[in-house]
């Protein structure tokens, strides 16, 4: 009797410590993966039939180019990479000024050298105080090549000074075929590609002090007085910038921004003309460009509200479903391929259901949208006997 009593014993503390073993978690089988999606071709744009073009967009990047990809002269838009870096040596609180300029004979003389030589100019004195934030707008709406030496030789010292900076600023910014020889683009010596100004205008668009600078049609300078953005395109067709630009050997260039309702979706759209037969013809070719583009987007719904996308298994023969909390689309250029990945956790059972447990995104280029996940079930936990007979 005593023996047994003995062995009874022994059982219960080995089923205990069987028992007490932790429950192993449960990982998630994810059945929705990379699919294949309906999207059509985009259209047919009506490129310039000169030079080289290429669109893209804030959230989705490069969408569709046309032309050779060989760096030619852009002309004047050449003045946003000189925007942007001096931004990035002398900031702009959003809203400010900037510190004031005091300008010099030197900086009359640049004006006569330009002015003389049949360049954009803004008008200026010797001893005039002119904010940071207005020589931008001399440098950005009547396109003021004496005002683009000025801030280069204000912020880095010299023209030279600004020239290297500027190099080592567009290859950081992945602007692989672009070179800078000159802070005006009026001396032909500043080269890119339609491709690289699409990443520019995107980099442009989405700094406050440039975008706002480039969305007024006018500014009133200290001694300039008003002076009008050249951009005559702006606020038609949802046009807010960029940068005009032509000299004999670079042509008609168009660096442009545009806001487009598509679909229930705002889209900034941006694009670049270079080499066009004419400033003229460029613009109005872009306009073309910018409308003709609202058909290449499509609204795509991967996921339905609720769709069952995977399930958990346990070793035990519990089962959960795993669901979408909510529905998963997104606008896409009709030929940009969507992944859909998954990131779920490993859970402990029971669990109830609607606990999270991981994330559903969806990707076409640079653009995603994601969806939460979560249990469509409870997952019951072990039962006595398999915690303890079959581990």
């Amino acid at each position: 009797m005593k023996r047994l009593i003995i062995l009874v014993c022994l059982v219960i503390i080995l089923a205990g410590a069987l028992y007490s073993r932790p429950v192993p978690a449960v990982p998630a089988s994810i059945t929705a993966g990379q699919v294949s999606l309906p999207l059509g071709r985009p259209p047919v744009l009506p490129w310039p039939s000169a030079g080289q073009a290429a669109i893209g967009a804030q959230s989705y990047g490069l969408l569709a180019s046309q032309g050779a990809d060989t760096p030619v002269p852009i002309a004047s838009t050449a003045k946003v990479i000189t925007a942007l870096a001096v931004l990035q040596k002398k900031p702009i609180t959003p809203g400010g000024q900037g510190p004031v300029i005091t300008l010099s004979q030197a900086d009359v003389d640049l004006f006569n050298k330009y002015y003389l030589n049949n360049g954009s100019v803004s008008e200026v004195q010797s001893g005039e105080q002119i904010t940071e934030y207005q020589a931008l707008e001399a440098l950005l709406l009547p396109s003021a090549n004496n005002l683009a030496d000025t801030l280069a030789t204000w912020a880095f010292g010299s023209v030279d000074n600004y020239v290297t900076y500027a190099n080592g600023m567009v290859k950081a910014m992945g602007l692989n075929q672009t070179s800078v020889g000159d802070a005006t683009g009026f001396d032909d010596n500043t080269l890119s590609t339609a491709k690289d100004m699409v990443k520019l205008a995107l980099a442009a668009a989405s700094n406050p002090t440039i975008a706002a600078i480039a969305a007024q049609p006018s500014a009133t300078l200290p001694v300039a007085g008003t002076v009008e953005n050249l951009n005559f395109l702006l606020g038609q067709d949802g046009v807010i910038g960029l940068k005009t630009g032509n000299t004999d050997k670079a042509g008609g260039c168009y660096l442009f921004a545009a806001k487009r309702p598509v679909a229930g979706h705002q889209i900034t759209l941006v694009g670049a003309i270079l080499g066009d037969s004419n400033l003229t013809d460029a613009i109005h070719q872009a306009d073309s460009i910018i409308k003709a583009s609202d058909d290449g987007f499509q609204p795509v719904k991967m996921i339905n509200e609720g769709q069952v996308i995977g399930k958990y298994r346990a070793p035990w023969g519990a089962t959960a479903d795993i669901k979408a909390e909510k529905q998963l689309s997104l606008l896409s250029w009709k030929d940009q391929a969507i992944k859909i990945s998954s990131s779920t956790q490993s859970i402990k059972a029971p669990a109830k259901a609607g606990a999270a447990i991981g994330t559903l995104t969806a990707t076409a280029g640079r653009q995603s949208a994601a969806v939460r996940l979560v249990l469509a079930d409870n997952l019951a936990g072990p039962s006595l006997s398999w915690r303890i007979f079959h581990r």
